[in-house]
């Protein structure tokens, strides 16, 4: 089983949990670094794609701070009936699909965004290119998601975090015990690109790209514009 399929798996049974103890692990700052995001892409009009919607906690979010329909992609079906349940806003739409290759024409997006889920994808760079094509001229990407600090201590420490004390945390205040289905979050973080080597996939495709990192580069908001 791949990495992807265990991920997959693995969300489909912490679905009750999953908000909750993802609060915990990142101290209770997931939200405030989403909402510092959409924060650089205002004001925001138009349709909007949220990648890896999962049970729908970000979509609220985006609805409040954009100006527009919401298309939620998940590849789980069971994330998506979640978010339907929690959801019922009218302006948004559900689809189950994978980023790597997206069911959209070219220039259908104003916006696009996804947080805490690009790095569950196959293949990032890929990813991010199907996302700049969906986009019309003009329109923003914005990435929320775990960093990998360039600091090689500090992402030394984030490897001792990931890998050890986020499963006895997660084992902590859930019935999984040690070998809980966070204890994958490491397989991730380990694929994942530096914070500099994720700049430089952006920067193939899009201009004015403004960065932020929390914690030293533990949690990070990218902004970029299509040309």
């Amino acid at each position: 089983m791949s990495v992807w399929e265990e991920m997959e798996e693995a969300l489909d049974k912490i679905i009750r949990d999953y908000e909750k103890i993802n609060h915990i692990i990142s101290l209770f700052q997931d939200d405030k670094v989403r909402l510092k995001g959409l924060s650089k892409v205002q004001p925001s009009q138009g349709p909007a794609l949220e990648l890896g919607s999962g049970p729908g906690n970000y979509s609220r979010m985006i609805l409040k701070n954009h100006e527009g329909p919401l298309v939620c992609l998940d590849y789980s079906n069971i994330m998506l009936d979640e978010a339907r349940r929690k959801n019922r806003d009218p302006d948004i739409n559900y689809i189950r699909a994978v980023f790597d290759a997206l069911p959209f024409r070219d220039g259908s997006f104003k916006l696009v965004t996804t947080a805490y889920a690009l790095r569950d994808s196959l293949d990032i760079p890929k990813a991010v290119a199907e996302s700049y094509t969906t986009m019309t001229s003009g329109g923003s990407l914005l990435i929320i998601d775990i960093g990998k600090p360039d600091n090689i201590l500090i992402q030394k420490f984030m490897r001792i975090y990931i890998k050890y004390l986020v499963p006895i945390i997660s084992g902590l205040f859930t019935n999984y015990g040690y070998r809980n289905p966070w204890s994958l979050l490491y397989k991730t973080f380990d694929r994942l690109p530096s914070n500099k080597n994720m700049i430089k996939i952006l920067s193939r495709f899009f201009i004015k790209i403004i960065k932020e990192e929390f914690f030293f580069g533990a949690l990070i908001a990218i902004k970029g514009k299509k040309k």
